[in-house]
């Protein structure tokens, strides 16, 4: 069988909604839309716009934050099928956000034994408003130099048939170097644009139904 490894991205994509979205509607006051919508019509970079995104929050709502993307961020449906089909040919899933660990670890909990590895940023709650920690710096192929998270970086880390499942702006480069690609969202209408080939999705049965095929 051939090399395989599938790599995800998280907000949007593993789960049904965005995350940061999400809690920046409920905990962030209201300018937060339009440092949103800067960074969707590429006025600022990713990483600076999700940086001024939570200095608006204080470290005193972690908690909080966190009860609350437990209680009303689900997980798209079909996640588990997918990920104890991947363990069962032994494929690894390795998860790729520009989300903080602080909400990630506990959405992905119930599914740590069959994730491989997790990489995303880091949330710092030392001072009084939240700040974050970019980890995963931008290496020469990347376009943008300045992702927050570059996702070219930590996949050029692997070797195989690499397979991305993502759903927005930021996953573009990450087509770049992926052999097979499941897309939805901005992500497929970007890629559709560019007439790069993908598989588009709604939910990981999808996902599960077309690896069956790939695998066969």
């Amino acid at each position: 069988m051939n090399n395989y490894i599938v790599f995800s991205d998280f907000d949007g994509t593993i789960t049904k909604e965005d995350t940061i979205c999400k809690i920046m509607s409920h905990f962030a006051p209201e300018h937060w839309k339009k440092v949103w919508d800067d960074i969707f019509n590429k006025r600022i970079t990713i990483s600076e716009g999700v940086a001024k995104l939570f200095s608006m929050i204080p470290s005193s709502k972690k908690d909080e934050i966190i009860k609350f993307v437990l209680e009303n961020v689900p997980i798209r449906e079909g996640f588990k099928e997918l990920l104890l089909f991947l363990k069962s040919k032994n494929i690894p899933f390795i998860v790729i956000s520009g989300g903080l660990d602080f909400y990630i670890y506990p959405l992905l909990e119930p599914y740590k034994d069959l994730i491989t590895k997790i990489y995303c940023n880091q949330a710092d709650f030392s001072g009084e408003y939240i700040k974050i920690k970019f980890i995963y710096e931008c290496d020469p192929l990347c376009d943008d130099n300045d992702c927050g998270m570059c996702k070219i970086s930590v996949i050029r880390k692997y070797t195989g048939t690499k397979i991305y499942i993502g759903d927005s702006i930021t996953d573009i480069n990450a087509a770049k170097v992926t052999d097979i690609i499941f897309a939805r969202g901005l992500f497929a209408k970007e890629l559709k644009k560019n007439s790069i080939p993908f598989y588009e999705y709604d939910n990981f049965y999808q996902v599960k139904a077309k690896m069956e095929e790939i695998l066969k």
